[in-house]
């Protein structure tokens, strides 16, 4: 087994094993080390917007990842206190970039990612947890337990993508500032027909009790429900608590089968610095968004991808290593300023109590479901994740389609609006 590599990244969630298939395709020898036995199945993510399926696409997994997925063609914000849905058609987009989402869970997604990853030589070690990391101008050293004991692994560069409790940012003695929500979310996979009932594979609720999400899984009458609840509970028992609140958010009288939940903190939080020397954060590990509009993932992506590229150049050198500074400064300029900024806005909306503002927030909604331009303009929103330190060149030039479609995103703060 071999204890060194170009670059080793840490954490084998969706970003960590993308940003390594990235890289892998850039002929870059790349290890991943996951401290779990497996992927986890835990619900997360789900919805894949057009930017994210622009990168699958240009990484030759599309194919594998639309055959797991349910493809949605439209987008539906309810409000149940006033008998509210607006619809936003997919097919918006003609002409612009692709005309659905793709619907699968965030397992699936990395399942694929790691067939692709492992046909072109990334090697992938489960159950390999990283105790502590030292680095100078030459490379990083990684001291890892494994099942066969601790062992030093070396690389060039380590990129820590091991979510919002991340190891590596801690060994960095980074901080991760921001704030917390007082609420918690609960996420839960389950069958039940909401098709039946007139759902859209992606549905917003608004309402400031039972507010949240209820997405398609890809799988017939398998979704995902999710809704806050107070913070202070203790989360080892929510699964007490389920019950009580499935009783007023899902369909009358129609059949379910609770199948899995997850409580989680959620956050708007970044690390101090994304990099430090040869030691690199994306997705969660830099950074952590409450998930309503579902750009945490999305950014998470997109950190990995134009760093691999970045970082491919740099091992060739075809590029100065300080580029990696520019990258770390615009992706934290991009999560502060795009992502944190829609979802904070989208969380407000979803529990807004003021029944003024309530009425307003829906009066905008129809106003953008009647307005084609306003739908392209909410629908183009995740493409503002890509960023602006792309290498001329690179496979992602000229990813963004707005400027092309004539759309000015600069103003926009919410998926919504």
């Amino acid at each position: 087994m071999k204890h060194s590599a170009q670059v080793i990244i840490v954490g084998a969630g969706p970003v960590g094993l993308l940003t390594a298939l990235a890289l892998a395709q850039e002929n870059v020898s790349v290890i991943v080390l996951e401290a779990d036995a497996k992927v986890s199945d835990a619900p997360r993510a789900s919805v894949y917007f057009p930017s994210t399926i622009t990168a699958l696409d240009k990484l030759g997994m599309l194919q594998d990842v639309t055959a797991a997925s349910e493809r949605g063609i439209s987008f539906a914000t309810r409000i149940p206190e006033f008998g509210f849905i607006s619809e936003i058609q997919h097919s918006v987009m003609k002409g612009i970039t692709y005309e659905y989402q793709l619907h699968c869970g965030q397992d699936e997604l990395a399942l694929i990612a790691i067939r692709h990853a492992e046909k072109v030589g990334v090697d992938i070690r489960f159950n390999h947890r990283v105790l502590a990391l030292s680095q100078d101008s030459h490379g990083v050293a990684l001291t890892v337990m494994t099942p066969e004991g601790e062992q030093v692994l070396k690389a060039d560069y380590v990129i820590g993508c091991d979510g919002a409790r991340s190891t590596i940012r801690k060994l960095l003695d980074l901080s991760f500032d921001g704030h917390t929500w007082p609420t918690r979310f609960v996420a839960t996979n389950v069958y039940c027909n909401f098709t039946k009932h007139g759902y859209c594979p992606a549905n917003i609720m608004l309402d400031p009790i039972d507010g949240g999400v209820v997405m398609s899984l890809g799988k017939p009458d398998f979704w995902r429900v999710t809704y806050a609840e107070d913070g202070t509970l203790a989360p080892e028992t929510h699964r007490e608590r389920i019950m009580q609140r499935y009783a007023r958010i899902m369909p009358k009288d129609e059949p379910f089968e609770l199948v899995a939940s997850n409580p989680y903190t959620i956050h708007q939080r970044a690390a101090s610095s994304f990099r430090v020397g040869r030691t690199l954060l994306a997705g969660d590990a830099a950074h952590a968004t409450n998930p309503l509009g579902g750009l945490g993932l999305t950014g998470g992506l997109w950190d990995g991808m134009i760093l691999a590229d970045l970082l491919a150049a740099v091992l060739r050198n075809e590029s100065k290593d300080d580029v990696l500074d520019q990258w770390a400064i615009e992706r934290k300029r991009v999560f502060w300023e795009v992502a944190s900024a829609g979802a904070s806005e989208n969380k407000r909306m979803v529990e807004e109590k003021d029944p003024i503002q309530r009425r307003l927030d829906m009066e905008r909604l129809q106003a953008t479901a009647d307005n084609p331009e306003a739908g392209r303009q909410m629908m183009l929103y995740p493409f503002k994740l890509i960023g602006d330190v792309i290498r001329p060149g690179s496979r992602w030039e000229g990813t963004d389609p707005t400027p092309n479609a004539g759309i000015d995103l600069s103003q926009r703060q919410s998926q919504f609006r």
